[in-house]
């Protein structure tokens, strides 16, 4: 099951003059975020091998190394997918990426340019956004679901 996808936007981001990669930064901003809070699968599935293989290119999340939409379009196909996530995170993101969605424009940092798409992929917008994902994660963990 894919959660969003970057292709998915592109029609939204040619229209607006924007390069490409802008459909990645809200996909990105949420997987970094899961990233950070240990929500994610430490391995991914490669076609044609037989075991999952160790993800070590996650340490440039975590040293931000490289913007969330960067490291979602070089090392996820530019999609957050179910096994991008373990399943604590599978859970949180079934019940929360939606609502993350329609959350993310209102974000000050967000809110601020013409549109979504317009958000810069940098670090200092992934600290706005974060504190959003904070509060969902808190609130979804209150209702006996975390």
């Amino acid at each position: 099951m894919t959660y969003d996808d970057s292709g998915w936007h592109t029609d939204s981001t040619s229209e607006l003059g924007l390069a490409p990669a802008a459909a990645a930064t809200h996909i990105g901003m949420f997987y970094a975020w899961a990233v950070a809070r240990d929500l994610h699968s430490p391995t991914v599935l490669v076609w044609g091998a037989p075991e999952p293989k160790p993800r070590p290119e996650l340490e440039l999340l975590r040293t931000r190394a490289k913007t969330p939409g960067r490291y979602l379009l070089d090392h996820c196909c530019g999609e957050l997918n179910i096994g991008d996530l373990n399943a604590r995170g599978q859970a949180f993101a079934a019940a929360a990426y939606k609502p993350y969605l329609r959350a993310y424009g209102f974000v000050p940092e967000v809110a601020r340019y013409e549109t979504i798409y317009h958000a810069p992929d940098t670090w200092e917008t992934y600290d706005a956004v974060a504190g959003l994902l904070d509060e969902a994660w808190a609130e979804w963990r209150q209702s006996d679901r975390g």
